[in-house]
C-alpha cells in the first residue's frame, strides 16, 4: 500500500496542506499514521466528508472541557486544568494563594483571607491566568504565531502592580539586556529568534519531545521582562490539547526537576522528560476518575 504525505495528499484533494493535517489530527482521515516525517495517508483515501467524521480521543477531550467551560461545570477536568495550573505555575513564580484559595476564586470570584495578608497582585495574577486559559482554548487548534504569544502575556500582566508601574510591557518584548546570572537573547533579535523557534515548530506536527524542546528555547530567548515561564507553560497546554497528547501540570513536586531539566536539555533530556511523564500520569488519572464519576453519576429523578 502506498503511503502519500500531507503535502502530495493536499494537492490530490486541492486543498491546503494545514487542512490535511487538521483533518488528520480529528480523525477524519481513514487509516492516517503519524510518522516521524509527519502524517501519511494511504493512496485511493477519498477526501473527509460529513459522513466520515470518527472522533478520536483527542477530539472527545477537547469537546469536553469546552462543554465543562460553556456550563460553567465544576468538579470537572475543565475546572481541574484551570485551578491547578493557575495555581502550580503562578506558584512558581512567588504567587502566595493556597491551591483552596485558587479554587475559591474560580468558583466564586471571592477569596476567604488566609493566616498573612493577601497581596492584590496576587489575586489579580490567579484571574488573568483563568482569562489566558480561556482564551488558549478559544483557539486550541490554530498554530502559533507571535501575535499569540504576545496575547497571552498581555492577558496575564494587564492590570497587575508591574502593569501599573510600568516594570513590564504588556504584550510587548522586553527592550532591555537581561542583568542576571543567565544571559538570555538580546532585545534586539528576539522577534527575529522566536519568529524562527515558531517557524521551525510549525514544520510538522508536534511530538511530545518537540512540544518539550519548543519550551526550552523560548525559555532561554526570555522575550519578556516577566512572566515568560507562565506564557511558556500555557504553551505546552495548548499544543498537547492541540496534538491529542495527554496534558500534564508541572506542581510543587517536580518544580526542581523541570528547573534542572530546562537547564540540562541539551545534555540530558531525560531529566525533564521524567518530571513530564510523571505529571502526565497524574492528569491522566484525573481524566480516569472523572470518567467514572460520569459513569457512575445516578440518574435524574
Amino acid at each position: 500500500m502506498k503511503l502519500y504525505s500531507a503535502n502530495e495528499t493536499a494537492a490530490i484533494w486541492g486543498i491546503t496542506v494545514s487542512l490535511v493535517r487538521r483533518y488528520c489530527r480529528e480523525g477524519k482521515v481513514i487509516n492516517a499514521v503519524q510518522t516521524e516525517q509527519g502524517w501519511m495517508i494511504p493512496e485511493g483515501t477519498p477526501k473527509p466528508g460529513t459522513d466520515m467524521i470518527r472522533e478520536t480521543p483527542q477530539t472527545k477531550l477537547v469537546k469536553k472541557l469546552l462543554y465543562q467551560r460553556e456550563r460553567n461545570q465544576h468538579f470537572g477536568l475543565y475546572e481541574y486544568m484551570q485551578v491547578n495550573l493557575a495555581y502550580s505555575s503562578c506558584r512558581m513564580a512567588s504567587n502566595r494563594l493556597t491551591r483552596d484559595q485558587v479554587q475559591e476564586i474560580y468558583r466564586t470570584k471571592r477569596i476567604t483571607p488566609g493566616f498573612e495578608p493577601t497581596k492584590v497582585d496576587d489575586v489579580v495574577e490567579i484571574m488573568n491566568h483563568f482569562i489566558a486559559m480561556r482564551y488558549i482554548t478559544d483557539n486550541i487548534t490554530q498554530p502559533l504565531t507571535i501575535s499569540m504569544v504576545k496575547q497571552i502575556h498581555y492577558l496575564l500582566t494587564y492590570g497587575t502592580y508591574a502593569d501599573q508601574n510600568h516594570k513590564t510591557g504588556v504584550g510587548e518584548f522586553r527592550m532591555k539586556p537581561s542583568t542576571g546570572r543567565i544571559s538570555f537573547s538580546p532585545p534586539l533579535e528576539i522577534g527575529k529568534k522566536l519568529g524562527n523557534l515558531i517557524k521551525d515548530y510549525e514544520r510538522k506536527d508536534a511530538t511530545l519531545e518537540q512540544i518539550l524542546d519548543f519550551h526550552v528555547y523560548f525559555e532561554r530567548i526570555h522575550p519578556f521582562d516577566d512572566y515568560n515561564g507562565r506564557v511558556g507553560r500555557i504553551l505546552m497546554m495548548k499544543e498537547c490539547l492541540r496534538y491529542g497528547i495527554d496534558p500534564f501540570i508541572i506542581d510543587d513536586k517536580r518544580r526542581g526537576a523541570y528547573n534542572r531539566g530546562i537547564k540540562q536539555w541539551d545534555t540530558n533530556p531525560e531529566i525533564l522528560t521524567a518530571a513530564v511523564l510523571e505529571a502526565q500520569k497524574r492528569f491522566q488519572g484525573k481524566m480516569e476518575v472523572c470518567r467514572l464519576m460520569e459513569y457512575h453519576r445516578p440518574p435524574k429523578d
